[in-house]
């Protein structure tokens, strides 16, 4: 249960940067750039925190973040439109590699606020998932 709570705060640490950042009008683009890797690395630790979760105390095993939010939508740990929207982050994470190609990371930036939103519902629900098998 240790590392369930370690990834679960891990986390919420991560989105708590995202929060502050998707909370600030930006015009700077070095500003703009800092939120999407908060984004980037704010999916990657609530996708973990959820697959090690499964993995501990459902016995499923994923080794994808769309395999690791498909398991939580079958599982009811997310709705149907958060999992689709989760599954938009994802294909947000992996545009972002791209940002020096004109629009996407400005398109990006103005989902970040409802990332945000998507995430902290995902996030929210694991906590009461560990907690059911204790």
């Amino acid at each position: 249960m240790a590392g369930v709570a370690r990834r679960i705060a891990e986390a919420e640490a991560a989105l708590a940067t995202l929060d502050e950042a998707a909370a600030r009008a930006s015009n700077s683009l070095i500003e703009r750039d800092s939120a999407i890797l908060r984004l980037i690395y704010t999916f990657e630790a609530v996708w973990k925190a959820c697959q090690h979760l499964l993995a501990e105390h459902e016995g499923v095993e994923v080794g994808s973040p769309n395999a690791t939010i498909r398991a939580a939508r079958r599982l009811g740990w997310l709705s149907d439109e958060d999992a689709e929207a989760a599954m938009r982050i994802a294909r947000d994470r992996n545009l972002a590699v791209h940002m020096y190609r004109g629009q996407i990371g400005e398109e990006i930036a103005d989902r970040l606020a409802g990332h945000a939103a998507v995430l902290r519902r995902w996030l929210d629900t694991l906590p009461e998932q560990a907690a059911g098998d204790t």
